[in-house]
């Protein structure tokens, strides 16, 4: 979605939208009540929201919406609190405002002039309330256009429950719009960053703060900035986002536009499939009703880590790696605005494995109906019918495509590792340190050392004890290296062996030294030629094989 090339027209026509219908209530006799009980006040706000990420997005899709060209996320810490925890939030923009009658049905469930609008991101007139009251049990709302004085409506959970707003006939019924003034971090921010002057927009102010995820300004601060990098990534022309007075960047969940965040962050580059688009019609009447788009990317086995010889675990994981973590499915965006990801389609289900192969479908506000978009705009619910075009046009064939994209890449990788390793005990009887070799093979460090030898002949391990240290020798020389242990395998499996064998060594050097004796002359002996002769494809044991 884009902004119109004359703003001041375009907002005009927002402020004439809002007058017809303000002067269409009139004329149905509408008396500003919230039209529900308090229980249902209630029941909204226990209903909730995914995160607060998705709370706030809510009043930012409401910003953009009315051509903002900046939105702030403000921390306010008023009444002494400590720095550590914001006592209010105050979402800020520089839109076209809302008039005063207006203003006061923005507070309601349902008041919108937007009412079933398929032009833009709202459409059902309930974000500004239910995200406001997910958060705190008290919000404000200022807003004036570049005609009119500021004017502020607010609403209390804990004064509604109180009776504060019922009227006589029982109804609970929104207060009119008042004159007000800003809280004082609120009026610092408009100064500093509009010095001529705050012309118009609107301000949510929400505060008695009870449902914040994150314990800390800069854990709220930073999980939001992530959040709101990737879920408007598309829509940066349209408006600028400040989280806590620090720029969003951009974040493309595929990792495929140049310029944004992570993008460049190491020399590993996502790669692209060509893109697709799907015209979708009517079924009944063939009538045009709208375009799917969908982008494909895979990522190189090595994107998510920051030592590319090892797996993206732990104090290894990048900044990449979050993204890749939350945005792992098939990612749904509704008019450029990311709205829901899901592992599961009627094809396939996505494991974590497939954290490498990224899929974006993204379709308009007209399909809303074919993708079941919730009220809340936080989840999809997919027609048979979209799955059945999404599979005529080719879209699970591709998820394997990159599946193989990256098994490919995962192999490659495994060999070109694998590598020296294979140079450095080929023929020759050589061992290097086990934290060289460790951090070769991608093993996490641990309590012994890994050595490798070339023994023809002799059994596929044995475990050597150094005062302290143990070393779990591998003969390179037998099948077991290179059919179960070596390049073919994984990180999990090597791992999984080692302490296997450790705990036979362990077991065979504490036994009384007549086991002991039977472990190294015979029984590793001759599990090693019954190994070396099933991994040479013979099947059961040779008749050669050592007796037990």
């Amino acid at each position: 979605m884009s902004q119109q090339h004359d703003p001041q027209g375009a907002q005009s026509a927002v402020l004439a939208a809002q007058r017809a219908y303000i002067r269409k209530l009139d004329e149905q006799g509408f008396g500003f009540g919230l039209t529900v009980a308090e229980a249902f006040v209630r029941g909204i706000r226990d209903l909730g929201y995914r995160s607060n990420a998705d709370a706030f997005a809510e009043l930012i899709d409401n910003s953009i919406q009315a051509f903002a060209t900046r939105v702030d996320i403000l921390f306010g810490y008023e009444g002494g609190a400590s720095e550590k925890k914001p006592r209010q939030i105050a979402v800020v923009d520089d839109g076209c405002g809302m008039e005063a009658a207006m203003l006061r049905l923005a507070v309601t469930w349902g008041g919108t002039h937007r009412e079933n609008d398929r032009a833009g991101l709202g459409r059902y007139g309930y974000g500004l309330p239910c995200s406001a009251v997910s958060v705190g049990r008290r919000f404000t709302v200022y807003s004036k256009t570049a005609d009119s004085d500021l004017m502020t409506v607010t609403l209390d959970l804990d004064e509604l429950t109180d009776g504060e707003y019922t009227n006589a006939g029982g109804e609970i019924v929104v207060p009119p719009p008042a004159r007000a003034h800003f809280p004082q971090f609120v009026e610092e921010h408009l100064a500093a960053i509009y010095p001529q002057g705050w012309r118009s927009g609107t301000i949510v102010l929400i505060d008695k703060l009870d449902r914040l995820e994150r314990s800390t300004s800069g854990g709220l601060r930073e999980n939001l900035s992530r959040q709101f990098g990737v879920i408007y990534h598309k829509l940066r022309s349209d408006a600028a986002l400040y989280v806590d007075c620090g720029f969003v960047e951009p974040m493309d969940p595929l990792f495929l536009t140049p310029g944004y965040r992570h993008y460049d962050l190491d020399e590993d580059r996502a790669q692209a499939f060509d893109p697709l688009r799907i015209e979708v019609t009517h079924p009944e009447t063939g009538r045009y009703m709208g375009a799917v788009l969908v982008r494909y990317a895979w990522l190189p086995p090595s994107f998510g880590s920051v030592d590319k010889r090892r797996d993206a675990i732990g104090g290894n994981a990048n900044a990449r790696f979050p993204i890749m973590r939350d945005r792992h499915g098939v990612i749904f965006s509704r008019m450029g605005r990311l709205i829901d990801v899901q592992t599961r389609t009627p094809w396939t289900t996505f494991i974590n494995n497939d954290r490498y192969a990224k899929l974006e479908i993204e379709f308009p506000a007209s399909l809303d109906e074919e993708f079941g978009v919730t009220t809340s705009k936080q989840q999809v619910t997919v027609s048979p019918r979209m799955w059945d075009l999404l599979k005529q046009h080719g879209v699970p064939k591709a998820i394997e495509q990159l599946r193989g994209k990256v098994r490919e890449a995962k192999l490659d990788r495994r060999e070109a590792l694998s590598a020296p390793i294979a140079e450095a005990f080929g023929p020759k009887r050589d061992a290097q340190s086990g934290d060289d070799l460790q951090l070769l093979l991608g093993l996490p460090s641990a309590s012994y050392e890994v050595s490798l030898d070339h023994r023809p002949g002799e059994a596929f391990f044995r475990l050597i004890r150094e005062a302290e240290r143990k070393v779990l020798c591998l003969n390179t020389a037998h099948a077991f290296y290179g059919e179960a242990y070596g390049p073919r395998s994984t990180q999990e499996v090597r791992s999984a062996l080692e302490r296997l064998l450790i705990c036979i060594g362990e077991i065979a050097a504490a036994a009384p030294s007549g086991v002991r004796q039977l472990y190294e002359t015979e029984l590793i002996p001759c599990w090693s030629v019954a190994l070396q002769h099933a991994m040479n494809g013979a099947g059961g044991v040779p008749a050669a094989a050592p007796a037990l």
